[in-house]
């Protein structure tokens, strides 16, 4: 993809044009043709809104995610998109990301770096398979920030490929919206090896993966039951019942978009020293949860079903204490923060 001289950025796909008015320090974007836009609007067919990334930092995404570039961009110039839950979580867990060393698992295109840095991080490392996601994170980084930050290319972690960094080099580890994406026989060496390079009493957070355990597999098919089905019956429903799921998507191809999220119990296992801090700390992932949920949707009746099942929850909490269980493990997606010991 590139940009012609009417500032119109080319693309592979023939139905999607995408037109850039440059305002000086802002950019004006019009997307014609079938595309992702907010609100779940999954086959929008016009939308406009104005961003500060650069032109070419546009060109590059627009390459990169196709039908899904203005949701890539939400992702940064959005605060609701993102960065909101991460404040909100850093604020219930009393965590600063300033003079910490930080690594940032799984950056893709640079979002969730940018945010953090945004959100006081002074030191971060972000790492990503895809060198061509790394080349859009850079350039998006470079719109707004010219320090603070590195970008390693790191190969798939699946027991033969291992980070590259020392043993306990990172104060916080960081794994947004990441684990679901990771094939589910490779998770455990992939948290292994998250522990292996965070300092002693350094935080491993993970965040923004899909509960297993919901009712609801959203991410991907937004299909009810689907959760507690076998990977293939689940995928056969998928194909055939989801309009999000092309009818001859593979399971390998399913997993990798993050189809099958993760159980609380499955992230926790593979780290015997780890402390929950949701079970220090009573109750905080469940506050997290419902305000992020809640910035999820402007239906009121939506958010008092929401802030319903919060006041449910906390009624069950004397219980899941006893059991020593965070509200985390039935919440819709994770909010975990463990401390090394």
């Amino acid at each position: 993809m590139r940009i012609n001289e009417g500032m119109q950025i080319e693309s592979d796909l023939k139905d999607l044009k995408i037109d850039v008015e440059d305002r000086g320090a802002t950019r004006k974007v019009c997307i014609k043709g079938e595309h992702v836009a907010p609100g779940r609007l999954y086959h929008c067919r016009y939308s406009e809104f104005e961003t500060k990334l650069s032109v070419r930092t546009l060109a590059k995404i627009g390459a990169g995610k196709g039908r899904y570039f203005r949701d890539e961009i939400e992702r940064s110039e959005n605060p609701s998109y993102m960065k909101r839950k991460l404040q909100i979580l850093l604020e219930e867990f009393e965590i600063s990301l300033s003079q910490k060393k930080m690594l940032d698992f799984g950056c893709g295109a640079g979002a969730s770096t940018l945010n953090f840095l945004r959100c006081g991080a002074t030191d971060i490392t972000g790492v990503e398979v895809d060198e061509n996601l790394l080349d859009i994170a850079s350039s998006r980084l470079h719109d707004f920030f010219q320090e603070g930050y590195q970008l390693t290319r790191i190969g798939y972690l699946d027991g033969e490929s291992f980070l590259p960094f020392r043993d306990r080099e990172f104060d916080i580890v960081w794994a947004h919206a990441v684990m679901e994406h990771i094939h589910p026989r490779q998770r455990r060496f992939v948290l292994t090896e998250l522990w292996r390079v965070l300092k002693r009493l350094g935080l491993l957070i993970i965040d923004g993966t899909p509960n297993r355990l919901w009712i609801q597999e959203y991410h991907s098919s937004n299909l009810f039951f689907v959760n507690y089905l076998p990977l293939n019956m689940a995928s056969f429903v998928a194909r055939h019942c989801s309009s999000r799921i092309p009818f001859d998507e593979s399971n390998k191809a399913l997993l990798s978009n993050g189809f099958r999220g993760c159980t609380y119990w499955e992230i926790l296992r593979p780290l015997p020293s780890a402390l929950c801090l949701s079970n220090v700390f009573r109750k905080r992932d469940l506050s997290a949860g419902i305000r992020s949920w809640c910035g999820d949707t402007d239906s009121t009746l939506r958010k008092r079903m929401i802030n319903l099942y919060g006041f449910l929850m906390k009624l069950a909490d004397p219980v899941f204490a006893l059991f020593h269980l965070p509200q985390t493990a039935f919440l819709p997606s994770h909010i975990i923060v463990l401390r090394k010991l």
